[in-house]
């Protein structure tokens, strides 16, 4: 389990006995004449993970590979909710991979007496969507008829020009316990490039997920990505 917070990877250094994902429906129920009551489908709502674990004061064999600082990591969250950003969070290794972009809803923690540096904490992420809009650029063009001429204004989304000639795509088979940003580290060394993956296979990824209701960036085993 990690969470990524500005760009730094922080790895959860005690797993939690119990994860839990929940997924509220939106659906409503209508009266239809003749029919009565029935359920009118719609897509869920955002997805919620929590838990509840600690960031130990020292090495142990249930700890998994911590090096840093419990009271850094406790900084770094009560920071990005004061700056209200997003993080990344990601589980892999079982069937319940995620992999996707999270806000963090609610945040507590504490110490407790002859445990000193240990922090207890509960946590609770909800799932974040980019709702940024698109860049435009507005395009004028005269319309000429016998007795006036008018102005159309048409716009249209663009994204900025790249310069250089792109490297020759290749590709990869995902396998069980991958994630776009394990792929993106293990091809750029660096896992915060995932969403240029995603983009240059948004179809087939978009396709899945509508199909079994996962996050944006959920992807299965036996998906041939390209990697631009």
């Amino acid at each position: 389990m990690f969470i990524v917070i500005d760009n730094k990877e922080i790895q959860i250094p005690v797993l939690p006995s119990e994860l839990t994902v929940e997924l509220e429906g939106k659906n409503s129920k209508v009266e239809v004449l003749q029919l009565g009551e029935v359920n009118r489908l719609r897509k869920r709502g955002l997805k919620t993970i929590s838990w509840d674990s600690f960031f130990p004061s020292y090495m142990a064999p249930y700890v998994v590979d911590f090096t840093g600082n419990a009271l850094d990591i406790v900084m770094s969250i009560d920071k990005v909710m004061v700056e209200a950003k997003p993080i990344i969070f990601i589980l892999l290794g079982n069937d319940l991979d995620i992999n996707g972009w999270y806000s963090i809803e609610s945040f507590s923690y504490s110490e407790k007496g002859g445990e000193p540096g240990d922090i207890y904490y509960t946590i609770k992420l909800t799932e974040w969507v980019d709702y940024s809009p698109s860049k435009l650029i507005l395009k004028e063009t005269k319309l000429t008829t016998p007795t006036q001429t008018t102005t159309k204004t048409t716009a249209t989304a663009s994204e900025p020009k790249r310069t250089g000639t792109p490297p020759k795509p290749k590709t990869y088979t995902v396998v069980k316990g991958d994630s776009l940003w394990a792929i993106a580290k293990k091809f750029y060394n660096d896992g915060n490039q995932y969403p240029k993956i995603y983009d240059a296979n948004k179809e087939i990824i978009d396709k899945a997920n509508k199909k079994y209701g996962n996050s944006k960036y959920t992807i299965y085993p036996g998906q041939v990505l390209t990697i631009p």
